[in-house]
């Protein structure tokens, strides 16, 4: 009997000593944020875009840039965030350089159409590193094309 009072004793004690630990919170380099999907880390980036007079801020934000040589003529350039699948959003055009294309698609959440996007800065030597800023214009709809929505927005996103 004393062998059990003896062990639940130090169960007891051992449970109290890591409950009162506390962990300290992770220290990341500057410009990152928490990914609120599973702790994740991505560097800092936003989009934001107004459609039917509300303002949405989605984040994590990320890019890929896809050079000529690998999707010919120009490239591709494709940004995204969010992880709500009603914000989501999703932005797509065919270019590498800064400047001013057409937006082949813009995507949030069920909604789609296209637009102008305006690429202010495209650094991006590696295709997902770098920074990609910019504005963007637009209309979308859901699928059967009805309810059309005017939308606007901007992005800074470094990866």
């Amino acid at each position: 009997m004393n062998k059990l009072y003896y062990k639940l004793f130090m169960i007891l004690i051992l449970a109290v000593a890591i409950s009162g630990c506390k962990l300290d919170p992770p220290i990341y380099p500057e410009g990152t944020v928490a990914n609120p999907d599973g702790g994740a880390i991505t560097t800092g980036g936003t989009i934001t875009y107004m459609m039917d007079g509300k303002t949405t801020t989605v984040k994590p934000a990320f890019f890929q840039v896809i050079s000529s040589t690998q999707l010919p003529p120009n490239g591709n350039t494709q940004i995204g965030a969010g992880s709500d699948p009603q914000n989501m959003f999703s932005l797509t055009a065919e270019t590498t350089v800064a400047g001013t294309f057409d937006a082949g698609i813009i995507m949030v959440g069920s909604l789609i159409g296209e637009g102008t996007v305006t690429f202010t800065e495209i650094n991006a030597p590696s295709g997902l590193k770098g920074t990609v800023k910019g504005t963007f214009t637009g209309k979308v709809s859901d699928l059967s094309g009805e309810g059309e929505k005017d939308i606007t927005g901007s992005f800074n996103i470094t990866m």
